[in-house]
């Protein structure tokens, strides 16, 4: 059955909620992680921030050396957390098909709701309204036929922007002259084991899909299909949890074992406490149906 995706991208959320906070900050370059004295990463950071090449997962001493004058803040989880909640809210109303992927990032399936709500892009610039007048935030919406051209799209015109791919072939066309990455699930890793056999463009994999096979296998074929525009995948409203962690940095150097231990510790328990919370979330979702 044709299918029409949804993906809705919150624009830089974490810097964007501070600035909804605090007017003062606009148009400033802000990195939201650790302070330039500490060890840490850039968790995210605003647009003004990524004009001197600050990105997220980049560690804070690059990000400094990157922008030595901008503002480095702590998250403050809790308020993103809330923000979140907001525009799931919103997102829910037009589809209860949805698969969020992070406090700021979700699938929607809205195939079967276009005839209550709208065209496509009907429904995109109601959600763009809506977040704006009530949670004070921007987001960037990709239609597609599928998760992967959806996602695409909604990266295409970013931010706050809207973007459609509507077929297969429309995909191919955007995507033929870039890099391998583009493609769902080709990482760095995979990236690097394309370019030694000479493979670094989408059109390269067109032009050589039995080298792809040769190299990856079943995952070269999987690479093969996505570059084609075939995506299976489902927004699926209930994902399994695969994982869940926790992490501390340590802002000096240490050596004390027991030290560490106690960390350790510290972590496992945290890592018992979220298990504990998912587990009563999916008791009580399940007690109300």
């Amino acid at each position: 059955m044709d299918r029409t995706i949804m993906h809705i991208d919150m624009d830089a959320f974490f810097a964007a909620v501070e600035v909804r906070d605090n007017p003062d900050l606009a148009g400033k370059p802000l990195i939201i992680g650790a302070l330039p004295s500490e060890r840490g990463v850039v968790s995210t950071c605003s647009y003004e921030a990524r004009e001197f090449g600050v990105r997220s997962a980049m560690s804070i001493k690059e990000a400094y050396r990157r922008c030595p004058h901008g503002i480095y803040m702590h998250p403050s989880m809790e308020k993103y957390k809330t923000a979140s909640q907001h525009v799931h809210k919103i997102w829910s109303d037009y589809t209860d098909i949805c698969e969020y992927i992070s406090l700021d990032e979700g699938f929607l399936d809205i195939t079967g709701t276009t005839h209550s709500f709208g065209s496509p892009s009907d429904i995109a610039n109601e959600i763009k309204r809506r977040t704006m007048e009530q949670v004070g935030l921007t987001c960037s919406i990709g239609v597609g036929y599928s998760m992967m051209s959806a996602k695409l799209a909604s990266e295409e015109k970013k931010p706050n922007g809207y973007f459609e791919i509507p077929t297969p072939q429309d995909l191919k066309n955007l995507i033929i002259d870039r890099n391998v990455r583009t493609i769902y699930g080709v990482g760095a890793k995979t990236a690097e084991r394309l370019q030694e056999v000479g493979i670094t463009t989408v059109r390269q994999i067109y032009e050589n899909p039995q080298g792809v096979i040769a190299l990856l296998g079943n995952q070269g074929r999987q690479i093969i299909e996505l570059a084609e525009g075939v995506d299976k995948r489902k927004v699926t409203p209930y994902s399994e949890v695969k994982s869940i962690g926790t992490e501390q940095t340590f802002q000096q150097d240490t050596t004390d074992f027991e030290y560490m231990k106690d960390v350790l510790l510290v972590n496992a328990q945290k890592l018992i406490l979220n298990y504990s919370r998912i587990a009563n979330k999916f008791v009580s979702m399940f007690a109300t149906t």
